[in-house]
């Protein structure tokens, strides 16, 4: 069975000569159960967040609208 990996992140080093970053690597940790409930939570949490952004948003632009009416 092969094992299951979460990705958490990416990283990147600098080159030393010109201080450009080099390709970005992706970062994993093993999937146990507390990281996949981890996961899921942080999914469910940005889901909230993009969904109150949007609703501020939104209601600025609705506001902007009608200041311009």
């Amino acid at each position: 069975m092969s094992e299951k990996y979460i990705q958490i992140g990416v990283t990147a080093l600098r080159d030393p000569a010109t201080g450009d970053f080099l390709p970005s690597v992706p970062l994993y940790i093993k999937a146990d159960k507390e990281a996949e409930e981890a996961e899921q939570r942080m999914f469910n949490d940005i889901g909230k967040d993009l969904a109150r952004m949007m609703r501020k948003y939104n209601e600025a632009r609705a506001e902007a609208m009608n200041k311009g009416s």
